[in-house]
């Protein structure tokens, strides 16, 4: 958890590959060699400004090819959609991972039964991604779930948002990520048909009174 949480992760390749060993000359030069396929392919499938980064730790060989960066810059052009292109961002996350383990077990020259452990991490993209899926879901959901279950998914997301927020570290991924994420929210209704049914109305204005609450920290995010 610690790599999420240090810079921006937009991708990263995790592999443990048994039965290698590289003295220090070798693991330079393994590491450089990695870094080179990584950032060619990170520019072109995200930004120019990404920041590739290759670290391995014995034991036998743990590999990890980390690409750091700018949501937004990686995001591109969003005026066909947000989602949309936060969608086509996470494959490409996904597949720049995935393609770095795999060279990575080529670089080692070991076999295949020796990577016992690979992990394509998406970092930011997945989070932010899975926090507008979240949302989404919510909005129709909301009108046939109960009050304990509607509250508990807005804890969820007000958690995820949270923790989102964290790792963003440059301005202009918050203001572009939280302008969109409270069109998002605002989508949530404002009274669900289960809550505004119901002839006691204390927890449709309890709800009403977290919506609002939540609302306001959103904004808060986007125009920090």
């Amino acid at each position: 958890m610690a790599d999420y949480v240090r810079k921006t992760i937009l991708s990263q390749g995790y592999a443990h590959i048994l039965n290698i060993s590289l003295d220090a000359e070798e693991k330079t030069e393994y590491e450089v060699n990695l870094k080179t396929y990584q950032e060619s392919r990170a520019k072109l499938m995200m930004s120019s400004s990404i920041v590739p980064e290759v670290k391995t730790k014995d034991g036998s060989l743990k590999v990890y090819a980390t690409v750091y960066g700018s949501l937004s810059d990686a995001l591109g052009d969003v005026s066909g959609g947000f989602m949309e292109a936060l969608n086509s961002l996470y494959v490409s996350s996904k597949m720049l991972a995935d393609a770095c383990i795999l060279e990575g077990l080529f670089l080692s020259k070991a076999a295949r039964r020796n990577l016992v452990r690979s992990e394509a991490r998406t970092g930011v993209v997945k989070t932010t991604k899975d926090l507008f899926d979240m949302t989404a879901g919510a909005v129709a959901a909301f009108q046939q779930d109960g009050f304990k279950k509607i509250s508990a998914t807005l804890e969820k997301i007000e958690q995820r948002a949270t923790f989102l927020n964290d790792q963003f570290d440059q301005e202009k991924d918050k203001k572009l990520v939280w302008t969109y994420f409270f069109k998002a929210f605002n989508e949530l209704p404002k009274s669900p048909t289960r809550l505004a049914s119901s002839a006691d109305g204390t927890q449709l204005k309890l709800y009403q009174s977290r919506l609002l609450t939540l609302q306001k920290r959103i904004a808060a995010m986007r125009d920090a």
